[in-house]
C-alpha cells in the first residue's frame, strides 16, 4: 500500500483575510522590513550532535548577560482591522498581533529578545505566540531561522507560509489568524512518506 503524499516539512500558514465585501475596496498588505530590539544573544552550537532525545539535532550553549542592539527580520500582515508582526528568523513566531481599532497588543509583546537555555536545543525567549510542537516542551527550531514565502491571494488577503523541518517527530502545522472574527485556527498533523524514512 502506498504511503500518503504528506510533506515532511513543518508548515505555518498565517493568513490575513481582508473583508470581501462588494462594496469595499480594503485589501491586506504584506511587508518585511528590519526592526530593532535590545537582544540578548546565545553562542554558537556545539559540533557534536547530543545522543539522545534530541538526535540529530545539536545545542546551543553560553548566554550572554549584555544585551546588543540587533535588527531582526518582520514580515508583517495587516487589514483594516488586524496588524502581525512575524519574526522569521526566530522561529517564525507571530512576535505581536495588534488590534488597531484600540491599537492594542492582543498577545504579550515582548519588547526584548532574551534567549535563555530553556528549549529542548538550548535558546528559548518569551512573547509572541510559537509552533510548540516535539517531543517535549519548545520545538528544536524555536530560535534559529525558518523559511518562508509571502504572497497576496486572489480574495485580497495576504499570507505568510513558514515551514521549517522536524527530523524528531515528522509533524506539520498550519496556523490560520483571520481578522474578520479576530481569531486563530491551528491544525497539526503528522506528515509520512517514502522521503521521510531516515
Amino acid at each position: 500500500m502506498p504511503r500518503p503524499s504528506i510533506p515532511l516539512a513543518f508548515a505555518v500558514l498565517t493568513t490575513l483575510a481582508a473583508s470581501v465585501l462588494p462594496a469595499q475596496s480594503s485589501r491586506a498588505t504584506v511587508r518585511e522590513y528590519q526592526r530593532v530590539f535590545p537582544t540578548y544573544p546565545f553562542g554558537d552550537p556545539s559540533p557534536i550532535p547530543v545522543v539522545g532525545r534530541i538526535y540529530p539535532y545539536f545545542r546551543f550553549d553560553g548566554f550572554t548577560h549584555r544585551a546588543e542592539q540587533r535588527g531582526w527580520k518582520v514580515v508583517e500582515l495587516e487589514n483594516e482591522h488586524l496588524r502581525v508582526m512575524i519574526l522569521p528568523e526566530i522561529g517564525g513566531k507571530i512576535w505581536n498581533a495588534v488590534d488597531k481599532r484600540s491599537n492594542r497588543s492582543l498577545i504579550y509583546f515582548n519588547q526584548t529578545v532574551k534567549f535563555r537555555d530553556v528549549a529542548m536545543r538550548g535558546p528559548w525567549t518569551s512573547g509572541g505566540i510559537e509552533a510548540n510542537y516535539g517531543i517535549f516542551g519548545h520545538t528544536t527550531n524555536v530560535a534559529t531561522p525558518v523559511d518562508y514565502v509571502t504572497r497576496t491571494n486572489a480574495d485580497g488577503s495576504v499570507s505568510c507560509i513558514i515551514g521549517a523541518l522536524d527530523l524528531l517527530t515528522r509533524t506539520m502545522r498550519t496556523t490560520t489568524c483571520s481578522p474578520d472574527c479576530m481569531c486563530a485556527d491551528v491544525v497539526g498533523g503528522i506528515g509520512a512518506g517514502v522521503a521521510a524514512d531516515l
